[in-house]
């Protein structure tokens, strides 16, 4: 990630109201363009395998399992239910729910057999599972990149006006792309070798109760609990690397499992944070972890059980609006602080603690 600036995905009642009077036009542009720019990002070779195929599985972000413990008649609500983007689906189906097109079938059945396996979680996860976590986590985020490549082109071909704007972010996605290509490629194969230390587990936690929520994704933190800068995404230099941290959070039939961990080659950039952390009572630990998924990804999937009156929460819905956009352009040392601000996992216990067990479902 080269450069970074962050916006609110908050719109007026104005463009709410100019989006919703064509909401079908809107929509229908949007998903044309959205199914052209996912079909040229396929490609035609499976991730994984590397074998030609003209089939890509759909995989899910997460395993299927935790999505159905948390859903309602087949259905979880997506980060929309809270950023209420007009053109966003505020629920989705299982099936549906965090889904990418990379590997085969043959492949998907495979490759993530011991950590999609909840009888797996009686005891903590191995390195393999783990790096199972890391693959997935990988071709998440270069699926992801590769259809925002293939989105910025469709705009270049439509408006040559953004020209310079769409080369600049093919730029910072392809130093993205080479980066997740890297991390996949070492998960890979650790997975097929069960290393022993590849991967430093340092925080892994049994609840007896089933969280609301499910997650399962990399974070690349800004700053550690002290608010020092971890990753530097405002740093300049092309050899300058950002390392993230993989946060899980899964949903079984009776009891959750939360666990951070993070590459072992990458515990000095993050010692400051965990050495912390594991110093904090359990109840700071969860909302910590609740705080960073809602103000880092929009990858989380929520119970349509949650109460209303926690869905409505001003500082919930204002935590989810903040995300992280890429831009090219020199930055200061005052957007520098405004990240540690905006970032500053001090301010954890604004919002509603979904991982505590009194949230948690009946």
């Amino acid at each position: 990630m080269k450069d970074v600036e962050f916006f609110k995905i908050k719109l007026s009642d104005k463009e709410h109201e100019t989006i919703r009077s064509n909401f079908v036009e809107h929509k229908k542009f949007i998903n044309k363009n959205i199914a052209i720019a996912r079909k040229k990002s396929k490609g035609t070779y499976c991730k994984y395998c590397e074998k030609e195929t003209s089939s890509y599985c759909n995989s899910h972000s997460l395993p299927a399992f935790c999505l159905r413990n948390i859903s309602s008649k087949g259905l979880v609500l997506s980060i929309n239910q809270l950023v209420d983007f007009p053109l966003m689906d505020f629920e989705k189906g299982v099936n549906k729910a965090g889904t990418f097109h990379l590997i085969c079938r043959e492949c998907d059945s495979k490759i993530f057999r011991e950590y999609e396996n909840p009888e797996a979680y009686i005891n903590k996860p191995t390195t393999k599972m783990l790096a199972q976590i890391a693959m997935k986590n990988c071709l998440r985020y270069i699926g992801k990149r590769l259809e925002e490549k293939s989105i910025f082109e469709l705009i270049g071909d439509q408006n040559k006006n953004v020209i310079d704007f769409v080369d600049s972010m093919h730029e910072v996605q392809s130093l993205d792309l080479d980066e997740y290509e890297k991390e996949f490629n070492k998960a890979k194969k650790i997975s097929k070798k069960n290393f022993g230390d590849e991967y430093y587990l340092f925080f892994h936690e049994k609840l007896d109760y089933v969280v609301p929520i499910a997650f399962q994704s990399s974070i690349a933190l800004v700053v550690d609990l002290d608010n020092n800068i971890i990753n530097d995404i405002y740093c300049n230099d092309p050899n300058y690397k950002i390392y993230g941290l993989h946060v899980c959070i899964f949903p079984l039939e009776d009891s959750s499992i939360i666990m951070l961990f993070i590459d072992s080659k990458h515990q000095k950039r993050y010692r400051s944070f965990y050495k912390k952390f594991n110093r904090l009572s359990l109840d700071d630990k969860l909302s910590i972890i609740n705080y960073i998924v809602f103000l880092y990804s929009e990858d989380v999937f929520l119970s349509k059980e949650i109460p209303n009156d926690i869905l409505e929460n001003e500082n919930l819905i204002s935590t989810a609006q903040t995300t992280l956009m890429a831009v090219n352009f020199s930055f200061s040392k005052s957007t520098t602080e405004a990240a540690k601000e905006t970032y500053n996992l001090n301010n954890h216990k604004i919002i509603p603690n979904l991982l505590s067990e009194k949230n948690k479902l009946k």
